[in-house]
């Protein structure tokens, strides 16, 4: 029986299929917005390097695509597939910050100002300027960049061991994650305190000439004035994501991650990158994502079943008894 064009998506894994349907609408965005900001000059220059990134992302994605089709048992084009969702997932993550105030003027951060200062009396983030020290502007900003590792170690040392059905649940529970974020992002647009609150923030972050913090200054300071992405704190998500699976499937890297993963959120803190409650909604989504993530794979895998089309490695082995019944 021949596939129609709807059950053919289903040859696809699902966290490929929600990759293309957030690549597309924000390729578009990312155009439009550098075009209509060079009509009028008046949003400031768009990230350097947006388009560009998100045409590696579809130039990744059209490789394997074709690499599958000429070298489907590559075990080096298969090894792709389960990391190429990562990058991806990234580099759509580094263009939200140019895109969301653009789509959605409608900016939260004055509400989560004052929540902030409802729940501790001070802005925390305005508050921890009396802390500041260029030893520990280096520590926090060390801290702060290793994000991006923590977001995908779980997964990669399970990846390493090949533990195929807990590498499974891991990479979709972090990728859930990152993705509901992002439509968190679209709906609550939220500029981080280093730009909302500037007026309010007494003493320079400097730390020391050459070494992390000026590498992290520099980088932040090519980020558009209008940059939105801070509500919900995907780096408190994420990283508490990754601990979660950490401590299901590898203890012993749970207690070497905790103390980063602790240090990051710290440092969104100190580094004003965040208010608290963009922290504690971080801290929310993540078991949702950590919940609904299996489920959606199972569905996704007993469809995939039912229309003959081999699951992702892992993907079988987890699913519950009852899935037949997701597919009715």
């Amino acid at each position: 029986m021949t596939a129609s064009g709807v059950t053919r998506i289903f040859r696809l894994r699902v966290e490929e299929v929600i990759a293309l349907s957030f690549l597309l609408p924000t390729t578009y965005l990312t155009v439009v917005a550098n075009v209509y900001a060079r009509r009028v000059g008046d949003l400031g220059d768009r990230h350097p390097g947006g388009l560009a990134r998100l045409a590696v992302a579809a130039g990744v994605l059209l490789t394997l695509v074709a690499a599958r089709r000429r070298w489907p048992d590559s075990p080096h084009v298969k090894g792709l597939r389960e990391v190429l969702p990562f990058l991806v997932c990234i580099l759509i993550y580094t263009n939200l910050h140019d895109t969301i105030g653009f789509v959605n003027p409608h900016d939260v951060h004055p509400t989560l100002a004052a929540l902030d200062r409802g729940l501790f009396g001070v802005i925390p983030c305005v508050w921890a300027q009396q802390f500041i020290t260029p030893l520990r502007t280096e520590v926090m900003s060390f801290l702060y960049l290793n994000f991006f590792w923590i977001a995908p170690s779980t997964s990669l040392i399970l990846l390493a061991r090949r533990q195929w059905p807990e590498f499974r649940a891991a990479t979709m529970g972090v990728l859930v994650c990152f993705y509901l974020g992002y439509v968190l992002y679209v709906l609550f647009p939220a500029a981080p305190p280093r730009l909302v609150l500037v007026y309010e923030f007494k003493r320079n972050l400097q730390g020391y000439p050459s070494l992390m913090s000026n590498l992290s200054a520099r980088a932040f300071s090519l980020l558009p004035v209008d940059s939105r992405a801070a509500f919900p704190s995907l780096h408190a998500a994420v990283s508490l994501v990754a601990l979660v699976y950490a401590w299901r499937f590898v203890r012993p890297w749970f207690w070497v991650l905790l103390p980063f993963s602790i240090g990051l959120w710290a440092s969104t803190i100190y580094l004003r990158h965040h208010f608290v409650v963009d922290l504690i909604a971080g801290w929310a989504l993540a078991p949702v994502a950590v919940w609904l993530a299996p489920r959606l794979d199972a569905w996704w895998t007993a469809r995939q079943a039912a229309l003959g089309y081999t699951p992702a490695r892992g993907a079988e082995a987890r699913e519950p008894p009852a899935a037949a019944a997701l597919t009715a």
